[in-house]
């Protein structure tokens, strides 16, 4: 990631995404904890509004 020097022109962005990012978008890094996030979204009960 790198910063962009000139900040005068504003229609840009002040910081530029690296595109090899790109790769890791449809990896599961962790599908351990995502299966646990997941069964707790599906049992977790939301609390009662008074």
């Amino acid at each position: 990631m790198k910063t962009v020097d000139n900040i005068a022109n504003k229609n840009r962005p002040l910081v530029v995404i690296d595109e090899n990012l790109n790769k890791l978008r449809d990896k599961i890094r962790f599908p351990k904890k995502l299966e646990k996030a997941n069964k707790m979204l599906e049992t977790g009960k939301l609390p009662d509004k008074k």
